[in-house]
């Protein structure tokens, strides 16, 4: 019995591995092997480090791949050093880009599978809570990192994955173990850990695509079922040892080093992601660690999860080119021409002073923290004695200091970045219709990227939603802002998407544009009353919203209030109920809105009672609304009032009107105006 119980409580380890496990693990490691040694791979990397390199501030560097460290280009030293004298032009460029990239949010539409209003809800459903996914993964914060990368490398990659550690917490009510409802999570990837098939040119001619990464051994005891197998490797994979050499990148070398300390308790994960085939109806999917096999099993959703973000995209090649790559020339001339000046400056800013040979002075009296002594061999009548004479020294040509202008602008060139783009006029002259085309140049040019761009964030929605509908079981809620500032809070699961995971990302929706451009040319069409009534309460808050001004919801709250009452007050309609209008209420909102619904559909629908209690509610805000915008009729019906209600006193009781009227004082009797009895 108790050799039995052994058995059973014993641990697989790694020699449990069947021989097929064995084989695909080896064919994996050997599949990502290939691609990495590949000369093509491997000259890449050394681009994509030294472009790093020179965004860190670095220049006249490059990465070897033979020797696999940082060398110098026609200079001597230290590879990676930033105490000299030089600006760093690239960085402030690339974060001016990256700003522009990000300004704008990508705007997506989900269509309906079909005509049939289940599939059109569906549809808005997916929708909200695709909105409220972007916000849960925080897309905005991480197309910061997915954009650089593209800057720095030429691409990068969007992975959606669906990860059960994270979501609400779950205990089983039978059991009362603890678990997550999990998440479906969007990560921004590095060109440096994606292997892609060799053939392709696109990302949707791979065959396959494998995602190797480091990870520390309790991930993979927390995520897989056999993750207690994986065991601490070296990180055997040279792209992941130049991953890791960016995080040490300083002025004291390039982090040769840093790997080393990285790999402890560490293990690569290697995700293997193959299209579908014959073979594969739904793909595969093949997760190693360590020699472990680790999952094997179709594709969650029939697709390979990655999208690619590409930068400058060169027909037949795979591997986009970086901006960096082609402005790091002008960056190197820009700080030599900066070293150039300095030394000038340190030569001859101290002054030269030429005296003769044998003129006695002492090393105390002038030396080169004063200025350098030229000697000279001295000649008969020599000026002044023989003392020493100041030697003018040349001024720095202007065109050393144009030249640098110039080589800026053809940095700024190669970017896409124009004077408008940074804020500079051209000229204090310029028209605005000038301008607009010069800001529309500035996003036509950029519009090369954002537009691919679009069409990768329209495959990542895409995946979410699907990935959505398969693995949220339990229902889950967002949160969704309506009208007049009004929070809906709607539960869902993914059945609910009843298919409905089309999503298109609406063209030139991230394309950067000026916001005060775009205001002025909303209010020019506000103005004219192409929008709608400009005294329209309704058109103004569409404007309004459309200006994007940020939270506007006090400017809008008293709107707010009344048409939450004109909703309740209709309410009261529907159920046979009379509303009791005030003299304080929205008059004219209340006869606009009602009487739309008047028109309506619904309003058919009502009894005859209730469709009269409506009109009477009509009739009486009119009413209300007739005294306020004419006061004078206001005051004839109060005195009108007044009078029928003194006759009908008299009437009741004349005999009291009479002595009233008996003992009024007479005119004489009442006192004059001051002015009048002066």
């Amino acid at each position: 019995m108790g050799i039995f119980s052994d058995l059973l409580n014993k641990e697989p380890d790694a020699t449990e591995q069947t021989k097929e496990e064995k084989d695909l693990a080896g064919w994996i490691k050997e599949k990502v092997e290939e691609i990495r040694n590949s000369a093509s791979r491997s000259s890449h990397e050394s681009i994509w480090l030294t472009n790093i390199a020179y965004l860190l501030g670095y220049d006249s560097v490059f990465f070897d791949s033979q020797t696999k460290k940082f060398t110098t280009i026609n200079r001597k030293g230290t590879p990676l050093r930033r105490d000299r004298l030089h600006v760093n032009r690239i960085l402030p460029t690339v974060q001016n880009r990256l700003a522009r990239l990000c300004k704008s949010p990508p705007k997506f539409e989900v269509r309906p599978s079909s005509q049939e209003n289940e599939d059109k809800d569906a549809a808005r459903k997916s929708y909200d809570a695709l909105i409220d996914w972007n916000d849960r993964q925080k897309i905005n914060q991480k197309r910061l990192e997915l954009y650089m990368w593209m800057q720095q490398c030429g691409h990068s990659y969007g992975k959606i994955t669906f990860d059960d550690m994270l979501g609400k917490e779950i205990v089983d009510p039978t059991t009362n173990e603890l678990s997550w409802e999990g998440e479906v999570r969007f990560d921004a990837v590095s060109a440096f850990e994606v292997f892609v098939d060799p053939l392709a040119k696109v990302l949707d001619e791979a065959q396959y695509l494998i995602h190797a990464k480091v990870r520390k051994l309790d991930y993979f005891k927390t995520h897989y079922e056999k993750g207690n197998l994986v065991e601490e490797e070296e990180i055997w994979l040279m792209s992941a040892q130049y991953q890791e050499k960016i995080q040490g990148i300083n002025a004291s070398g390039g982090g040769d080093s840093n790997y080393a300390q990285a790999q402890k308790g560490s293990a690569m994960e290697i995700a293997y992601y193959e299209k579908r085939s014959k073979k594969y109806p739904q793909g595969r999917m093949v997760i190693i660690a360590s020699g472990i096999v680790l999952e094997d099993k179709a594709l969650p959703c029939g697709e390979i999860p990655f999208a690619k973000f590409d930068d400058v995209i060169v027909a037949g090649k795979f591997y986009s080119e970086s901006l960096i790559t082609h402005g790091r020339p002008i960056q190197d001339q820009i700080n030599r021409s900066i070293s150039m000046r300095a030394d000038w400056s340190n030569k001859l800013l101290a002054g030269k002073y030429a005296v003769p040979k044998g003129h006695g002075m002492s090393q105390e009296s002038m030396n080169n923290n004063s200025g350098e002594i030229v000697e000279y061999n001295p000649q008969p009548n020599a000026p002044n004695g023989g003392m020493p004479v100041a030697i003018q020294t040349p001024n720095i040509p202007q065109f050393s200091y144009e030249e640098e202008e110039r080589l800026v602008n053809s940095l700024y060139d190669i970017f896409g970045i124009n004077q408008i783009a940074r804020g500079q006029l051209p000229a204090a002259g310029i028209p605005a219709i000038g301008m607009q085309l010069l800001l529309e140049q500035d996003e036509t040019r950029i519009g090369i990227e954002t537009e691919q761009n679009e069409h990768a964030w329209a495959h990542i929605f895409k995946l979410a939603l699907k990935y959505m509908e398969k693995y949220y079981k339990t229902p889950r809620e967002y949160k969704k802002l309506g009208k007049n500032s009004e929070y809906q809070i709607e539960k869902y699961t993914g059945d609910d998407f009843r298919g409905n995971t089309d999503v298109i990302v609406i063209r030139s929706s991230t394309v950067p544009t000026s916001v005060a451009l775009r205001r002025q040319g909303i209010l020019n069409l506000y103005d004219r009353g192409l929008v709608g009534d400009p005294a329209d309460p309704k058109t103004r808050s569409k404007v309004l919203a459309d200006l994007e001004y940020g939270d506007l919801t006090d400017l809008w709250k008293e709107l707010s209030t009344d048409q939450a009452q004109i909703r309740g007050q209709i309410e009261q309609i529907e159920k046979g109920e009379q509303p009791m209008p005030n003299e304080l209420d929205n008059h004219s909102l209340h006869i606009q809105e009602k009487n739309m619904y008047r028109k309506g559909d619904k309003f058919k629908t009502l009894s005859p009672e209730n469709q009269s209690l409506l009109v009477d509610d009509i009739e009486m805000h009119i009413q209300f609304l007739m005294k306020l915008s004419h006061p004078e009729l206001a005051v004839k019906e109060n005195a009108d009032l007044k009078a029928a209600n003194v006759m009908e006193e008299v009437s009741k009781n004349p005999e009291a009107y009479a002595d009233m009227v008996r003992n009024a004082p007479s005119q004489e009797d009442m006192p004059l105006p001051p002015e009048q009895g002066q």
